[in-house]
């Protein structure tokens, strides 16, 4: 029985040996791995581990992290868009035509132009009326709508805005992209070697030209229309001249007589016309009657029958039934 207990009593021993001795080894393997921990509280050799080194404004470095606000990168600002404005306005004034002055006075004031203007005067039946395509810088939109509601009475408005920013910076890129082939095409040109290069390098350029204009020119009319907002200006009228907008009687007989005035204006017109001709076509039927005549006056008559056959004809046949 006591054998038995110092056996065990021995194999305990031993095992706990063992497990104290591979404790201590993977311990020893642990610190001698790159990047472990250094438990001795000296610093890490950062020379003999480069990747190993914290980097600037890492957790590690602890560095410029709290100066720079959190290590949050500042954000760009925001570019300008390109936009179009266009639309319509509507008034309704006692004199069109001279308010149409007036908006053509404020456009031209900020810097706008008026590129179409149409007016007509009032009548029994129609009030008078103008319109105006003013254009006008972006900028000085919002203020010419301003002075234009001080001027007469707004009914109506309609703005709209379209964004080509896309579109600007397509054309830029472009441009710039066949402006630098154009360049080069040039230096090669002046480069060229033989006459079949030069050619067909002429060719090229001349093409490559051609496309650069055709751009530049699009670029122009798009800024254009970015820089300068078109507004349509429609005035119409408040009150109709004359006694009444319904026709009466006496309208409609004045109408009539002026109908057919005009019809027998245009009837005596025609008759001017007319007469010419019938002149000559008279002139034509005559010498064909003429001819014609002469003609039948050549024919032989026939000849004429014995009078004693006409007096005494000749009887006629029984008729058997």
């Amino acid at each position: 029985m006591t054998r038995r207990l110092l056996s065990m009593a021995g194999i305990v021993i031993a095992g706990s040996v063992l497990l104290t001795g591979c404790g201590a080894l993977g311990s020893q393997q642990s610190a001698g791995e790159p990047g472990a921990p250094v438990t001795d509280g000296s610093a890490p050799d950062w020379a003999e581990q480069p990747d190993l080194a914290p980097q600037p404004g890492s957790e590690e470095s602890g560095g410029d992290q709290g100066a720079s606000g959190g290590g949050q990168p500042e954000e760009a600002p925001d570019e300008d868009r390109a936009v179009i404005i266009s639309g319509t306005m509507s008034m309704r004034v006692g004199d069109p035509i001279t308010m149409a002055d007036a908006v053509a006075d404020a456009a031209e004031a900020r810097g706008g132009s008026i590129d179409r203007r149409a007016e007509g005067a009032s009548t029994d039946f129609q009030p008078a009326w103008a319109m105006l395509t003013v254009r006008v810088p972006a900028a000085q939109v919002e203020d010419l709508l301003t002075a234009l509601r001080g001027l007469g009475e707004v009914t109506s408005v309609d703005l709209g805005e379209q964004v080509v920013t896309n579109q600007v910076r397509d054309l830029e890129v472009r441009v710039e992209a066949s402006r630098a082939s154009v360049d080069r095409l040039t230096d090669l040109l002046a480069t060229a070697a033989d006459t079949e290069t030069l050619l067909e390098v002429e060719a090229q350029l001349t093409q490559r030209t051609s496309e650069l204009e055709q751009l530049l020119s699009e670029q122009r009319a798009l800024e254009d229309q970015v820089a300068m907002s078109t507004i349509e200006v429609r005035i119409s009228s408040t009150t109709v001249e004359g006694p009444t907008g319904t026709p009466s009687f006496w309208d409609g007989l004045a109408a009539g007589w002026s109908a057919f005035l005009a019809w027998g204006a245009t009837a005596l017109y025609a008759l001017g016309q007319s007469i010419p001709t019938l002149v000559v076509l008279a002139i034509l039927a005559l010498v064909a009657w003429l001819v014609i005549r002469r003609l039948l006056r050549r024919l032989p008559t026939p000849a004429a029958a014995p009078a004693s056959a006409v007096a005494n004809p000749a009887p006629k046949a029984p008729v058997v039934e």
